[in-house]
Parts: C-alpha cells; sequence; structure tokens
C-alpha cells in the first residue's frame, strides 16, 4: 500500500496475559515503569506488556504516550497502534494519531479517513445516509466480521421481527436471539464543540477493524457496529474552522475568546438534541430512519461536559413509560463499565448523579422509546484540542462535589488535573471497548431483551388502562390534527381510523376518528407522547429539562384517553397507511366575498402570504351568515378575477374552508396588510431564534435575518413593520446590547479560503461588541416612527431592563416551570393576537422572565396565567361559560396551595412550584408607546423548538394584524396618559 507507513516486525513480547473472569472475557494488561520522570507524557518505556497477539505501529504508540498527560489516565485496551500490512489507521491517512495535541479533524477529513478503511479492510463499508441543511453528506461506517457484512441484510430481518412480537413467537425470538447478531449504533459530534468524539471513533473504527486481540475479534463475530462519525455535519465544520481561526494559540480555558461559533447547523445549536419528539432536523430525521430500517439493540452517544467520564444513569426520577427491563440495563451496562475502567485504576468514572432519565426528546432516546437501549457518555473536554489544567474543586453535580468519594464515584479525580484530547480520547474509548466487550458476550440476552420490551409494552396496552387514545376528526384547526397523526406515524405509531360510528364508556365517536391502540410494540411511546405529564414534587433533584410534551396540548389538538378495554374489540378499525391531509374547499359560483372562520388555524398566515395579491379583511366581531357563526377574527375575501382558483389551490393545500358570501356582513374590520419583517438576533445566542426561523420558513413567512450592524446603521423603520426576536435563554438585558466580550479583538464570521464553512447562517466582518447604545438608540427610533417590536420569552429583558418600556419591570418572584403547560385566559377578546383562541386556553411556559405593571395598566395584559382574576381584590371570574372553573384551590399538607391538575386547571402537564405567584402574571403584554409603535411581550417562548405547534399564532396573529392593535383606556382610569 504506497503512501502508508509501516513499521514491521515489531511484536512485543507480553508477560502473563491476564484472563478476566465471567463476562470480562481476556483483559488487555499494561505495565507502567514507574521510575520514569516523565512517565504518562510521552514515554517509551510503557511499551512493555501491550500487544502479545497484534504487530505494533511503534511511531504511533509512542505518539499515544506523550499526549497522556498521566500514566493513570490510560486503560491497557488503549495503550498501543495495531500495525496491519494493508490497512491504514488514522495516522496512514491523515498523518497523526487521534488526540494529538492541538489538531482538530475537518468532517471530510474525518469520511476521507473512513473512506479509506472501507476500502482496505472487508471489516468495515462506510455509507452516505442524507444530506445536511447546508448540503454537507451524512454518513455511518459499520464495523463487523468480514462474514458478517455479506449477511446484513438477513441480521436486518433477525431484528425487525424481534421488534414486532405480534409476528414472532416467543420460541422463534429465542431462536432468532441465538442467532442474529446485536447491532450497536455509536453517534459522535453531535454537540459540535464537543471535539473529541469524532476523532475517537477513528481509532476504535480502525482498532476494531484490524486488531487480533481476542476481545477484540469477539468484538467483531458478535456485535455490528454502526458508527455515526460525525453527526451534525455542519457544525463539526464550523467548529473546527472557528478553533483554527481563533483558540489554537489558547491554553487556558479561564482566558479565551467564545469556545463556540455563533451557529452549528442551519437551525439549531444545542438543541440539536431535543429534537426527538418533533423530529424537525434532517439529523433526527436520519438517525429515526436509521432505527427503523436496522432496530439496533443499544444506541450510545458520545458526549463531552463533566469529568473525567460520567456514563448515564440518571438520578431519576425515571421516565415511567420506558420499560424496566431498559433501566436495568442501563443500570447493568453503566456499572460494568465503572469497573473495567476501575480495574485499570483509572479515576474519575461514575454514574448515576447528573440528568434525570425523565425527557425523551434526546437523540438517544429514540432507542428508548422504541424498545431498544439507549445511552451517552460525557467525557471531560476542553473545546479545544490544546491540553490545559483544568480546576475541579467547584464542580458539584447533585449536591457533592466531583472530587467527592461517593457510592456512585468510587475514586473521584483530583481538584486540579492536567487534561489532554489524548486523555479524553483515552477513557472515551476505553469506555465504549468496555461496553462493546459487553455486549458481545451477551448478545443473545440483550436481543431477547428487545423482543421482550415489544411484548411487554403489548401486553401491557391489553391488560391495564389507558387501552387507546382516540383523536376526533372533527377538530378546530384540520392542519394540526393532520400535523399530530402524522408525527405519529414519524415515531412508527401504528394509528387506525373507524370505519363506522362507535361508543366506549368515554362517549360516542364518528367514523373517520383516528384510534391509536396501546396493544403494540410502541404503546408504551404512544402513552408517553399522548399522555398528560406528572414530574414528582418531590423529586430529590430539579428536572433536567423540559418536564412536559403532551401532544395533544401543545398541537392543541383533542385528544381522549379511553379506559374502556371493548376499545379493543372493535372490528371497524383501518389501518391509516401514510400522511394524511383534509382538504378543504371553496363554494359558491360567483359571490361578492368569500369568508374563512378564525378557529385558530396554523394555516392561517400561509394562506395569506398565498392569496397576497388578494384583499383580505379580519372581522374585529364575530358575525353571523346563513345559519354559519363566524367567529372574531374571521377572514373577509372580496372576490376578484381569478381568485377562486387561487383559493381552490390554497384550501385543497392549507385544510381551509372558504365560505360564499352574498354580501359583505356590516361587521367592522381591517385589512391584513402584510408586513415587511425583521428577525434580529445577536451574536450571543442564536439557539433559538434557529427554531422561530425553521417555524417562520415553514409557514411560508418572508424576512430578513439581521444582526447588530443593521441595527446600528439605523433607518429601521425605513425598511421593517415588525422585528422580532426569539428567547434568548438566561442572558440579561446588559448582555444582550454588549454582546460578545471584545477584549480578544475582532471576530470575523466570514467567508474565507482557509475557513470556508463560516459565514453561515449569517456572518459580519465583527461580531463582538454587541449592539451597543447606539444599536438601542436604533430600535428606540423604530418605536417612535410606529414599528412593533415582538420579544419572545427572556427577549423581553432588552426592552424591560434597558428602558425600551416603562411601567413594566422583571419580576424578582422566581417560578419554575420547566417546559410545562400551563392555563391561560384571554382578558382582551378585542385583541388580534387572541384571534382564534379560546377565552380559557394553555401555553407552553419554559422558566424565563415574568413582568409587573402597575394595576393602572393591566388593561395591557392580553393573556394571563390562569384563569381567575388578575389581582386579589377583583371579582373572580369562573368562566362558567367553558363549563371550567379552573381557579386555584388549596391542596396538601402543608405544601403551598395551588391548583389541580386536570381539564380547566392550571397545571395541565408537567411541574410548577410557585403557581398562586404564576397566577398573578401577565403571559402576554401589548404595550403601545406615547410617541407611536409598540412592544410585545411574551414571558413564555410561543416557539420552542419546533414543538409548541399550539403556540404559534400567538405570533402569526401579531405579524398578519401587526398595525391594527387596538389601544382601549382602562375602564377605572378615564383619560389616563398611555405611557
Amino acid at each position: 500500500m504506497a503512501g502508508y507507513r509501516r513499521l514491521r516486525g515489531i511484536h512485543l513480547a507480553l508477560g502473563a496475559a491476564l484472563l478476566a473472569m465471567g463476562l470480562c472475557g481476556t483483559s488487555w494488561s499494561y505495565e507502567y515503569d514507574e521510575n520514569d520522570p516523565s512517565e504518562g507524557a510521552g514515554a517509551e518505556a510503557a511499551w512493555r506488556s501491550v500487544a502479545q497477539w497484534d504487530e505494533v505501529d511503534e511511531e504511533g504508540t509512542r505518539e499515544i504516550h506523550k499526549h497522556t498527560t498521566e500514566a493513570r489516565y490510560i486503560s491497557p485496551m488503549v495503550s498501543y497502534i495495531p500495525e496491519d500490512d494493508k490497512v491504514p489507521s488514522p495516522r496512514d491517512v491523515l498523518g497523526y494519531i487521534a488526540g494529538t495535541e492541538g489538531i482538530l479533524t475537518r468532517p471530510e477529513d474525518t469520511i476521507r479517513y473512513f473512506q479509506a478503511l472501507a476500502d482496505a479492510s472487508p471489516n468495515v463499508s462506510l455509507l452516505q445516509t442524507g444530506t445536511t441543511e447546508e448540503g454537507r453528506p451524512m454518513h455511518i461506517a459499520i464495523v463487523t466480521d468480514a462474514a458478517n457484512m455479506v449477511r446484513l441484510d438477513e441480521f436486518k430481518g433477525y431484528t425487525a421481527a424481534l421488534a414486532d412480537p405480534r409476528k414472532t413467537s416467543e420460541q422463534e425470538a429465542r431462536a432468532i436471539s441465538e442467532n442474529a447478531k446485536p447491532i450497536m449504533h455509536i453517534t459522535a459530534g453531535l454537540h459540535s464543540p464537543e471535539t473529541g468524539p469524532p476523532e475517537m471513533v477513528m481509532e476504535l473504527a480502525y482498532r476494531l477493524a484490524v486488531s487480533k486481540h481476542p476481545d477484540i475479534e469477539k468484538i467483531r463475530q458478535n456485535v455490528i457496529l454502526i458508527i455515526t462519525p460525525v453527526t451534525d455535519v455542519d457544525g463539526r465544520a464550523k467548529v473546527v474552522d472557528w478553533y483554527y481561526r481563533y483558540l489554537q494559540d489558547y491554553e487556558s480555558r479561564d482566558y479565551m475568546p467564545s469556545m463556540s461559533p455563533p451557529y452549528w447547523g442551519k437551525y439549531a445549536y444545542h438543541d440539536n438534541n431535543r429534537d426527538g419528539i418533533q423530529m424537525a432536523l434532517k439529523l433526527t430525521q436520519v438517525y429515526m430512519d436509521l432505527f427503523l430500517e436496522w432496530h439496533p439493540t443499544y444506541a450510545l452517544d458520545l458526549h463531552e461536559s463533566v469529568p473525567l467520564l460520567y456514563v448515564s444513569g440518571g438520578t431519576g426520577p425515571y421516565n415511567p413509560n420506558v420499560d424496566p427491563i431498559t433501566i436495568r440495563e442501563w443500570q447493568w451496562f453503566a456499572h460494568y463499565e465503572l469497573a473495567e475502567l476501575q480495574r485499570h485504576n483509572m479515576p474519575g468514572v461514575w454514574t448515576w448523579g447528573y440528568y434525570t432519565g425523565w425527557n425523551p426528546s434526546y437523540l438517544l432516546w429514540i432507542a428508548n422509546n422504541h424498545n431498544s437501549m439507549g445511552r451517552f457518555y460525557e467525557t471531560f473536554g476542553n473545546s479545544s484540542a490544546r491540553t490545559m489544567e483544568r480546576d475541579l474543586s467547584r464542580r458539584s453535580f447533585a449536591g457533592r462535589k466531583i472530587s467527592e468519594r461517593t457510592w456512585y464515584r468510587a475514586d473521584p479525580p483530583d481538584e486540579k488535573v492536567m487534561w489532554s484530547m489524548r486523555n479524553n480520547t483515552n477513557y472515551m474509548q476505553s469506555g465504549v471497548l468496555a461496553s462493546l466487550k459487553l455486549l458481545s458476550n451477551n448478545g443473545p440476552t440483550l436481543l431477547e431483551n428487545f423482543y421482550l420490551k415489544g411484548r411487554n409494552a403489548i401486553r401491557e396496552g391489553e391488560s391495564e388502562p389507558p387501552y387507546a387514545w382516540v383523536i376526533p376528526a372533527e377538530q378546530r384547526d384540520p392542519s394540526r390534527l393532520a400535523y399530530l397523526i402524522n408525527q405519529l406515524q414519524r415515531h412508527a405509531i401504528e394509528v387506525d381510523r373507524a370505519t363506522a360510528d362507535f361508543e366506549v364508556n368515554e362517549g360516542e365517536f364518528k367514523a373517520g376518528d383516528f384510534v391509536v391502540r396501546l396493544d403494540q410494540p410502541y404503546g408504551r411511546h404512544a402513552r408517553n407522547l399522548l399522555e398528560i405529564q406528572d414530574f414528582p414534587k418531590d423529586a430529590e433533584q430539579r428536572p433536567y429539562d423540559d418536564v412536559a410534551w403532551t401532544l395533544g396540548l401543545i398541537y392543541r389538538v383533542d385528544t381522549q384517553r379511553i379506559e374502556d378495554e371493548r376499545i379493543l374489540e372493535m372490528e371497524d378499525l383501518e389501518g391509516v397507511d401514510g400522511p394524511v391531509s383534509f382538504p378543504g374547499s371553496v363554494g359558491g359560483d360567483d359571490p361578492e366575498a368569500y369568508a374563512l372562520k378564525n378557529t385558530g388555524s396554523n394555516s392561517l398566515i400561509t394562506a395569506r402570504y398565498e392569496l397576497r395579491r388578494y384583499r383580505v379583511h379580519a372581522a374585529e366581531e364575530p358575525f353571523e351568515i346563513d345559519g354559519e357563526n363566524f367567529p372574531v377574527g374571521s377572514w373577509i375575501v372580496q372576490h376578484r378575477r381569478g381568485l377562486k382558483g387561487v383559493l381552490a389551490k390554497v384550501a385543497e393545500e392549507l385544510m381551509l374552508e372558504f365560505h360564499p358570501l352574498e354580501e359583505i356582513p356590516e361587521v367592522p374590520m381591517h385589512e391584513l396588510d402584510l408586513p415587511r419583517i425583521a428577525l434580529y438576533h445577536n451574536w450571543i445566542n442564536t439557539q433559538a431564534d434557529g427554531w422561530v426561523r425553521m417555524a417562520l420558513e415553514k409557514a411560508g413567512v418572508p424576512f430578513d435575518y439581521i444582526a447588530d450592524y443593521t441595527l446600528e446603521k439605523g433607518g429601521l423603520r425605513s425598511r421593517y413593520d415588525v422585528i422580532l426576536m426569539a428567547h434568548q435563554g438566561g442572558v440579561s438585558g446588559k448582555a444582550l446590547v454588549h454582546g460578545r466580550d471584545p477584549k480578544f479583538g475582532v471576530q470575523a464570521y466570514q467567508k474565507t479560503n482557509d475557513f470556508p464553512s463560516h459565514g453561515y447562517v449569517d456572518g459580519a466582518r465583527d461580531i463582538t461588541g454587541g449592539m451597543g447604545f447606539q444599536g438601542l438608540v436604533r430600535l428606540e427610533e423604530f418605536l417612535d416612527k410606529g414599528g412593533t417590536l415582538l420579544l419572545m420569552g427572556s427577549a423581553g429583558r432588552l426592552a424591560t431592563d434597558m428602558g425600551l418600556v416603562r411601567n413594566v419591570t422583571t419580576s424578582r418572584m422566581a417560578v419554575s416551570t420547566p417546559g410545562s403547560v400551563i392555563q391561560a385566559k384571554v382578558l382582551r377578546r378585542d385583541h388580534p393576537i387572541a384571534y382564534g383562541f379560546e377565552d380559557l386556553n394553555h401555553v407552553f411556559r419554559i422558566n424565563g422572565p415574568l413582568y409587573d405593571v402597575p394595576k393602572r395598566f393591566d388593561h395591557w395584559i392580553v393573556l394571563k396565567y390562569g384563569s381567575g382574576p388578575l389581582r386579589e381584590d377583583e371579582d373572580e371570574d369562573d368562566t362558567e361559560e367553558n363549563g371550567e372553573s379552573g381557579e386555584i384551590e388549596g391542596e396538601g399538607d402543608g405544601e403551598e396551595k395551588g391548583p389541580k391538575k386536570g381539564k380547566g386547571k392550571f397545571l395541565l402537564s408537567g411541574y410548577v412550584d410557585k403557581p398562586t405567584e404564576l397566577a398573578k402574571k401577565g403571559a402576554i403584554i401589548d404595550i403601545p408607546r406615547i410617541a407611536g409603535g409598540r412592544v410585545i411581550l411574551y414571558s413564555f417562548n410561543p416557539m420552542h423548538r419546533y414543538l409548541n405547534h399550539g403556540d404559534f399564532n400567538y405570533v402569526f396573529n401579531a405579524l398578519l394584524n401587526w398595525n391594527d392593535f387596538p389601544d382601549p383606556e382602562p375602564k377605572d382610569h378615564p383619560g389616563l396618559v398611555k405611557d
């Protein structure tokens, strides 16, 4: 093999090989020269007891020890690099080993190596799985014995048979489990600044492909390994370019520029690992498709954050819909891996005290949700290829310092460590090899467990309520209903449709209604997505992420839980196969106009842009035509030549019904003239604005994406009518103004020949310094000239902290609503932001700011939390017209009193710790200014991770009616100055 360096004939004698007991199989052994003062930082004397079965790449092995900072930070498993005369190692192709000081590998070079490996080894193949949003190819590598490689379709067939116990008997499953191979899927590079995993998996794949060590050969023979070398390819490209552009000369985490570029993928930043429910990103869609093709028995996602190696187990509370077998598998593998690394005296390996195990939206939870086992590692990383001293003395998890010894961390790390990327590679690869060894020795058990979990789900659906959910076909918004049904199918959940009317204890239902039976292999997952989440109030650890995701609520689709087991006896059902849609209609031949009911369809804003050439008005009061009731906000489209054909297309695609009008009703109305929109972002936090961009783009809403420079230049009102700003996480108003710290000099984020990935999604000559006070002044000018500023979630602090609004302050009361569904009530029925929403509804709220206004400005509040009065001295409104009281009621023994769960109650799904305080706050506040313009504050994020579709219209309505908001005088204070 020309061009590949080969060091042949180096076959080092190994001392007495240690044979591990039981499941351990053969053990690697390694002896260090304790008399060598340079041991662990370049020592060559450590070659003594290494590779009895392999020839050794002497130079590569020397590099391993050069870049390992201490002897205890390596295991015998990864202490050498095998040599092969036909198959290239990463060093042969790239010129360096994984974990080399100062080097990060670009994604195209990672794939170049895997292609070379696949070309040379019959034990490796490389497949393209798709393309990213920015057009880069996505790949997986398959690593297994050559004899298995030619039978991959057969093995896929085995796991597919095990996935559905309705088609495979227990006896057949046992036989399959003995003949099949467990399939493991490893993902690297999901979070791009966690830079180590894509480096490590190159060496891992090579080791598994060529080593003749008995344990490796057994892994090759008994396991089919799928590796995604770079999961977020777009992000990896940007991060590696960022490292070489700005970070490679810095050796201290305490003094260096931001370690991440402003973007990773086109839409998602860190939240690309929270897309497992909505599956809006291509990387998630590809992962799901791979799961359904291969049905991997075990999925492992490689991350970096906490010292020194955390193997997931979770503190709890565990998601109640995870099969107990899976929970035991988590613990089994975690403790085995810890024991293996502990045998080699590697400190700082632990489990339990990080993350909960509750939220099912992580990428790896696609495996847990579908009866496989999904786990992750967090290996300590510097987000850099440089070696750094790291101070761990202040790092705590689950209330305990990382340097403290506990039952789940028997050998903690030192308070200070000198840490390198090679240390990271050693730990991560050692853990993966231990995990693969356990899997290779227990494949039939894991495969049978996969089958048993599907069987358990079916039996639970047959024997325990609920037995099903019914989703009526008649809904306020057919487009959101279609989205829900199609999402369930995307999750591989079977959905049926009734072919005749039927009745169960919960009520009468109609032909055409949808039925999701839980006696199916993924019935527990269906239940998880459709049921109310009840996060335990007595949980020992705080919630790690969102704690609620009830699809019926967050999509605003009515669903009915069925506890009558007769639903399982229904014969008048047919399976839904493929995407569903509900085509609308256009009536009449030559009417004066058409009317469209505003019942809150998410399709309305798309329809308005499709009808941009036509005049469309919104009724400011309800009206009735020919016995049809049209709610406030309903549309009136005046007839013009060619309109009906356009309406017919819009109605079919967007599931809308246009009613013919012989005459235009006499009702107050305003024209829905489309605004010029800008979405403003800073360079500190682009995470949430990516999801806003996705929501706007998918809705067909044109907008400019602007940053600090555009604000500073001014003239905003001449170009834009509405400026939006997405939720900003925990960033303060001050930070939003000042932006990235300029102390490290100019930071360009523009495409160059050396850094071709930069300049996407947006670019600038310098991304430091923020908008500054000049930008703030320009925003105020925009408002003074009649512009509208929409601030979602914590972006509102830009207005309240920095003086863009008066008489609104950020509340000092901390209320925890970690991704929960909270009851809300419309206070201003005439306000266009509330069009299409019922008086008593709900919103999905993550933690963020709450706002206070003086009582005399309560009329600014469009939507409040809870159904009761805003102030304690006001009369309570029971909203009896909705058949729901819903006001806060006391319950509990000495606990803070709060609302009950359930229909019409304050907390609909999830968790809230101070409900009485939250219920006094406004959820949406419309603040008109004396000089003109207005600021809209959302104290929740109405476009959270492309998840809460039922809240999107609170933004879309503001866009459609941007210049027609009413400004009522407060009833109790006539003539009051507004600002």
